[in-house]
């Protein structure tokens, strides 16, 4: 043989050799190649150890899940929340009902990561599969789990695993209630067992100082006889529920258990009903399939932290997490509730409900600082006290007064329910109103009104006088109580139009746009290099749609949108490009609507379940920024779609759609207005509606 023929077989062998060497060698496997995480409707997870989780909820109970695929990881509870539930106008955990763990004797069967790993949450259904092996010594346990948070029963939660072992015997079953808040007090638990020999466990506790009392009940097998290569299956039913007393909240929660054990396969088909009703509202991108995901997980988390029928609003973090003590904020009113209000009409009366609901408390504000009418916390829990800590600047963001009521207003619009409008948003709107009539102060010498001392959207600005946003959502605050009076019948108070009329805006006539406060650019603080924190004063653009007169406003949007929109700090909150999207698209610049949408998402992203953060530098762990998904929502609807929505003089949708090229099409299916349904479709030209 030719010595060169054979010295190349001799270096093949040995490359072969070393790569099989390589291959087998400890920690040196390939890395798996996996396909890429942009299906539409699925979010896969292949890390055990991924530090973000996901979470699940159904506007009244949630769960947080990371990789171990139950409310714990690495033997650590996970927080779960109710709504409502504050203690001392702050939201508790609950105990952490979605727990459940196997044992051989005292070894826990354990994730084994060295062994194939699969985590996918179906935004469909809601519901989350965790398929991996658990290790207890060399006995294993192959299959899944699942975890659901019922959607038509809002106080149900399921925990249930199909696992085949490679073993005959017994497995210890335990699903630990963890108390996360110690300032709980237990005030009952016990045993009950069934006619059919199941065990219902049920525990009452009461928040110490709020006296909210909350029960839960569970049923779940304490062995399993398991046979080698057989699957067997385990189900974990919860019910959350909350009452006046805990006698009341343990029948409460038992029944719905009991309903759900008795019917166990209708309990889960009624949930993937309900996911699917709610799917009926929904937008659809022919782009790129991460964007699609994009919209379908931010709309997902948003449905995941409201209920019909709730009085509860929502915090910026919704149910997953108690930042900011779980209060509500504008974020509800202004920022998640147009995200809504189109499609489901039903979800979003829960925030305005809310604001009804802690009115006393409004009150009570306005009192405690000799003002009439109403004036909402910027900070709220249980019952619309001002709640936030002493010493913080934020106390006077008095905007919240006319977010609220915009809020109201648009509820109206939108369903033109006249009796909503008298027995609940009324109340509010006149409240709010009649507060503005007087925190306006009148300048004999300028003839006008202006707002003093208040803190702007931008908050690094600190106390100001005339807020640009301020003044303008006060001055709607006052025209859409004298719109609602007229409607009512109801005799306004003269001065509501007469400090609407007067009220200074802020405005520079030379270079035609707004000016954001008095201070801006007149002291070295606010000059060329200040940056506000987040949109400020092209909020007035949009979602105000502020308007000076019968002529057109293009110019003024242009030029106030082109001077501001750069000196935004780019580290800021995820409540900024969603507004420069929609105002670009308004503006007809199509490049620009796109690349902002992209960017009200894509910096604040976190691992494989699109977890939403509140700013692109900073990971907040275990938090849902649900004021950041309100907004590639906003971005499409009432930017990239076209729709707008007249606050007082044309009774019907407008559609200026302004499609990017990296679109062939948008369709928005489940849109609802003044009890009528229909659908939107983008393409090229007119927008098309279908009604259903």
């Amino acid at each position: 043989m030719n010595r060169s023929i054979l010295r190349g077989i001799v270096l093949i062998v040995i490359a072969a050799a070393v790569v099989a060497v390589l291959v087998l060698l400890p920690g040196k496997e390939p890395k798996k190649q996996h396909p890429p995480n942009d299906d539409p409707w699925i979010l896969v997870n292949y890390n055990p150890g991924d530090p973000y989780g996901t979470y699940l909820g159904n506007g009244f109970i949630s769960t947080r899940i990371m990789g171990d695929g139950v409310g714990s990881q690495n033997g650590r509870p996970l927080p779960c929340y109710m709504a409502g539930f504050y203690d001392d106008e702050k939201l508790v955990p609950i105990p952490t009902w979605s727990d459940l763990r196997f044992y051989d004797g005292k070894t826990r069967f354990v994730i084994d990561k060295t062994a194939d790993y699969k985590q996918t949450l179906d935004m469909r259904t809601g519901i989350l599969t965790t398929h991996a092996t658990w290790r207890a010594g060399r006995k294993t346990l192959k299959g899944k789990i699942e975890v659901l948070v019922s959607r038509s029963d809002p106080q149900l939660g399921l925990v249930q695993a199909r696992l085949t072992p490679d073993f005959s015997g017994t497995v210890r079953i335990r699903a630990p209630l963890a108390d996360a808040h110690t300032g709980l007090e237990k005030l009952s638990g016990a045993v009950i067992r069934t006619t059919d020999s199941r065990e219902l466990v049920t525990f009452a506790y009461r928040t110490r100082q709020s006296r909210v009392v909350a029960a839960l009940a569970f049923s779940v097998p304490a062995t399993a006889r398991v046979k080698e290569n057989a699957e067997f299956q385990v189900r974990k039913w919860v019910s959350v529920s909350q009452a006046e007393n805990s006698d009341a909240a343990v029948r409460q929660a038992l029944a719905a258990l009991r309903k759900a054990l008795d019917y166990e396969k209708r309990a889960i088909d009624e949930h993937r009903a309900a996911w699917r009703r709610l799917w009926r509202s929904d937008i659809t991108i022919d782009g790129p399939r991460k964007q699609q995901q994009v919209i379908h997980s931010c709309m997902f988390y948003l449905l995941s932290s409201v209920r019909e029928g709730s009085k509860w609003s929502i915090p910026p973090m919704g149910l997953s997490n108690n930042a900011f003590s779980g209060h509500v904020f504008w974020d509800a009113d202004i920022w998640m509730f147009p995200a809504l209000i189109l499609q489901h009409p039903g979800l979003a009366r829960s925030i305005v409900e809310y604001r009804y609901h802690t009115l006393p408390g409004a009150i009570a504000n306005a009192k405690a600082a000799g003002m009439p009418g109403a004036q909402y916390a910027w900070e709220s829990g249980y019952t619309g006290n001002e709640d936030t800590p002493e010493g913080l600047i934020y106390r006077h963001e008095r905007h919240i007064n006319g977010d609220v009521a915009l809020a109201q207003w648009q509820y109206y619009l939108a369903t033109g329910d006249l009796n909503w409008l008298k027995t609940r948003g009324w109340p509010v709107i006149k409240a709010t109103a009649d507060w503005w009539a007087v925190k306006a102060k009148w300048v004999p010498a300028k003839n006008r009104y202006e707002i003093l001392q208040v803190v702007p959207p931008d908050e690094s600005a600190d106390l100001i006088n005339n807020s640009a946003y301020t003044n303008v959502i006060a001055k709607m605050n006052l025209e859409i109580a004298t719109k609602a009076a007229g409607l009512l019948n109801r005799r306004p108070n003269p001065k509501w139009a007469e400090v609407a009329a007067k009220m200074y805006i802020p405005f520079d006539p030379k270079n035609r746009r707004f000016i954001a406060f008095d201070e801006y650019g007149r002291s070295p603080r606010f000059g060329p290099r200040y940056r506000a924190k987040q949109a400020d004063t092209e909020l007035l653009i949009y979602p105000l749609q502020l308007r000076l007169g019968p002529e057109s406003m293009t110019d003024i949007y242009r030029k106030t949108f082109e001077f501001y929109a750069p000196r935004v700090h780019k580290g800021g909150p995820a409540m900024t490009s969603c507004v420069h999207s929609v105002i670009a698209a308004r503006l007809g610049d199509r490049n620009r609507a796109y690349a902002e949408f992209v960017k009200s998402y894509k910096p604040f992203l976190r691992g494989p379940f699109n977890y939403f953060n509140e700013q692109p530098s900073r990971f907040k762990e275990n938090m849902c920024f649900l004021t950041g998904c309100a907004g590639p929502i906003q971005a499409v609807l009432f930017g990239i779609a076209g729709i707008k929505m007249d606050y007082f003089d044309n009774p019907n949708l407008t559609y200026r759609p302004c499609l990017p090229k990296q679109w062939k099409s948008l369709k928005i299916t489940g849109l609802h207005w003044r009890g009528k349904t229909f659908d939107l479709t983008v393409r090229t030209g007119k927008p098309e509606i279908t009604k259903r």
